[in-house]
């Protein structure tokens, strides 16, 4: 699963995305609009957060709600935890092959958290590329109206089978994009799943690290740089079963995975 991650924006990103023949555009705009939007260190499902989509040819940077609401939803409380999408459902489930064929984007992040199963407790871990220009996780959104007739964006992060690096700490990872595939991605003209799903590979070993981090990040309330910082196994204090979500009272509280089949 993803269920937190770090956006703190520079200019590697768009360094990256160009290098993929791709330029996003509106990033600076949208971040001096929505500056809380550039700088997020626990990043939780139910907060806003940026998105590159095609739009009219080109890609730009929209701002989304993290957990998807499809289309066809009567109501913006789901009964199923919809912030990350599985590959492997993407063409079978109801909730997830519209987008996957017609509403496709990328996630921009810094590095993302995942929780380390040792001796009875989880040890909150940070996970980054290497070369420190960040990820793009492959992502799917839609469009939903609400009561009021106002237009809700919402996103999926799409989650795959974990890398032998990933393996070790959880059994399912964001699916990362590089400068060729995010092009691929993107493009509205492709819409086979032949051709979209061999993308969606585990990132490459040696292309990622990670350390641990304190438990202060199992709070959605904590969100500062501190929670990035490497720490010993004798500082992570708090209980790390306190894992909480932004209006967690409208997610279940069973594994994220385990979410939107077939509707």
């Amino acid at each position: 699963m993803c269920g937190a991650f770090v956006y703190v924006y520079i200019g590697g990103y768009r360094h990256r995305l160009m290098g993929g023949g791709v330029e996003a555009a509106g990033i600076d705009d949208l971040i001096a609009r929505r500056p809380e939007l550039g700088s997020r260190y626990n990043v939780r499902p139910t907060q806003d957060v940026v998105v590159i989509v095609n739009e009219d040819g080109r890609p730009v940077a929209r701002p989304m709600r993290w957990g998807l609401i499809p289309s066809w939803s009567k109501a913006e409380k789901l009964p199923r935890n919809t912030f990350n999408a599985r590959d492997d459902r993407l063409v079978s489930s109801g909730m997830w092959r519209g987008p996957f064929k017609r509403s496709r984007g990328v996630v921009p992040a810094t590095g993302f958290f995942e929780w380390k199963k040792a001796d009875g407790t989880k040890q909150p871990m940070y996970i980054t590329p290497k070369d420190g220009q960040g990820f793009m996780f492959a992502a799917v959104y839609d469009s939903w109206i609400n009561e009021h007739g106002e237009t809700v964006e919402s996103c999926a992060i799409v989650t795959t089978v974990p890398n032998d690096f990933m393996a070790s700490i959880h059994d399912r990872m964001p699916a990362i994009l590089d400068e060729e595939t995010v092009v691929l991605w993107l493009d509205p003209a492709t819409i086979e799943a032949e051709r979209l799903q061999p993308v969606l590979v585990p990132s490459p070993d040696e292309l990622m690290k990670a350390h641990p981090v304190s438990t202060r990040v199992n709070s959605y309330k904590n969100d500062d740089a501190e929670l990035i910082k490497l720490v010993s196994a004798q500082e992570t204090e708090a209980d790390p079963r306190q894992l909480g979500f932004p209006d967690s009272e409208n997610l279940p509280q069973n594994d994220p995975e385990h979410q939107a089949d077939d509707s």
